[in-house]
């Protein structure tokens, strides 16, 4: 799931009804591949009733009369069954000296008793997956398979599974493992007489997703989680969280509202100045709403005829045109509140258009952040002359692991090799800030060089404050410019 999809998905599903969006996270969500022992029948290939009524017919029962009789059901359906029977070449109508019409079975129709006749059921191990918080079994494509070493290499949070322990399996459990063995293909041609039991090793893996907490605006203390996979929300397994009570075994209860808040950066005369949030939300809502259009058009486009293609790039432009002065409305704002999932793509955009000036303070630094990607950008910032300063650590980040700190030292070596750039270690910094130019200061809670690589931080609340008052923007840059040259640079 690379950045650019994971704010995709978090933008287009930060809306809830009456909750805000607090923060987000790459999660894998819990589950076992179960080798299970089955007893099969093979499905035969005519209905119960066709079976019956061919045998009632090989029994000298002649007519529909007769066999409704015999079988006590409506002559009415026996007749239309038989009347596909003789379609499908199984019954043959015969003609009597009295007029009346009797059936008798053909050839084919023999063919299809004797192979029923031999169908016996059959034992077979399976491997199903079961779903760790829905407790449910079901079909997980091996390509959406996570092993718990791969989340560790990539950073990405475990959630646990409730209970903790892999599920046993026994007849008890025959209805829901044929449910979903209705959807696997080896078995389309098999039903599921009886479960025997587990026939090896359960294995552990993880499905990927990002969980998207949300705190009531209301009621703070009132917390949801939804998960989402593969960009859709699964409200499977937001119900088996919240009825498991994941927020409290996962810590999340007791995290949003703690900490320092970013707010005590900044003086009451710049809060009150703040946009209201529904007035921001509104022009946060018009710039979806063109995103949406556009994205729209440029796939209807792709597809359209010559003639039709023009005129969709046409309306395209038009729509682009009026996306840009949106987000040129939102940009332009003196203070507002910045949402979580704004956050990533303004760094990037820092990274990426900064041509004077780029000050980033983050308590943490983690490789899934300072990636070959950040580090080429960085240097191409360095090499335009861009003055770049960086201000990191708190404590002694015992959870770094040695690729985190081949990153820290990567970004010493550019600080040796450019003077523009002044990369210190602070030691005690809760601050989290991003200056870019004179267009935006940023003081948050979001952790802006870890936020992707460190699956151990709390789930605090990451909205943030924006500000594009230059004097502000100025004000600020000066203060951490002073306490980070305080500080021996690194290299």
């Amino acid at each position: 799931m690379t950045e650019t999809s994971a704010e995709d998905v978090v933008r287009r599903l930060s809306k809830r009804p009456g909750y805000r969006l607090a923060t987000y996270r790459e999660v894998g969500l819990p589950f076992w591949e179960v080798p299970i022992r089955c007893r099969l029948l093979r499905k035969k290939s005519v209905g119960v009733l066709d079976e019956f009524i061919l045998k009632c017919i090989q029994a000298d029962l002649r007519n529909s009369t007769d066999v409704a009789k015999f079988l006590g059901i409506p002559e009415q359906v026996v007749h239309a069954t038989m009347g596909k029977l003789v379609n499908t070449g199984s019954l043959a109508a015969v003609a009597t000296n009295t007029s009346s019409i009797h059936y008798a079975v053909t050839e084919h129709g023999q063919k299809v008793l004797s192979d029923l006749a031999e169908i016996t059921p059959e034992e077979r191990t399976l491997r199903l997956a079961y779903d760790g918080l829905a407790r449910t079994y079901t079909v997980v494509e091996k390509a959406m398979r996570w092993r718990p070493r791969d989340l560790r290499q990539n950073d990405i949070l475990e959630v646990p599974a409730f209970p903790v322990d892999p599920p046993s399996v026994g007849p008890k459990d025959t209805s829901d493992i044929g449910s979903a063995l209705r959807s696997v293909t080896e078995t389309a041609e098999h039903e599921l007489l009886t479960v025997m039991g587990l026939d090896g090793k359960r294995e552990k893996f993880f499905v990927r997703a990002i969980s998207l907490v949300f705190q009531s605006v209301d009621r703070p203390e009132e917390i949801h989680v939804s998960f989402a996979i593969d960009g859709r929300v699964s409200e499977q397994h937001d119900l088996a969280f919240a009825k498991a009570e994941g927020l409290r075994k996962v810590g999340i209860i007791g995290q949003i509202t703690d900490g320092d808040s970013p707010e005590s950066l900044l003086n009451d005369e710049l809060l009150k100045q703040r946009t209201d949030e529904s007035e921001v939300a509104a022009i946060r809502r018009t710039t979806e709403r063109y995103r949406a259009q556009l994205s729209a058009l440029e796939e209807r486009a792709a597809v359209a005829s010559h003639e039709l293609r023009e005129e969709l790039v046409d309306e395209a432009a038009e729509t682009a045109r009026r996306l840009d002065e949106a987000e040129t409305a939102l940009g332009s704002i003196p203070v507002r509140v910045l949402e979580v999932h704004e956050h990533a793509p303004l760094l990037v955009r820092a990274m990426l258009s900064s041509s004077k000036r780029l000050l980033i303070i983050s308590p943490w630094i983690r490789a899934a952040i300072v990636d070959r990607t950040f580090l080429d950008n960085l240097r191409r910032l360095l090499i335009s002359g861009v003055e770049v300063v960086i201000g990191y650590g708190i404590g002694d980040d015992k959870s770094a692991r040695e690729r985190d700190r081949q990153a820290e030292h990567q970004l010493e070596r550019l600080a040796a090799e450019f003077e523009n750039f002044v990369f210190t270690r602070l030691g005690d910094t809760h601050a989290k800030i991003l200056i870019s130019d004179d267009s935006y200061a940023i003081v948050t809670s979001f952790n802006w060089l870890s936020f992707r690589g460190d699956p151990n931080r709390p789930f605090r609340d990451e909205r943030g404050t924006m500000i594009t008052i230059r004097a502000e923007i100025d004000r600020l840059y000066d203060d951490y410019l002073a306490r980070v040259k305080q500080r021996p640079a690194q290299g």
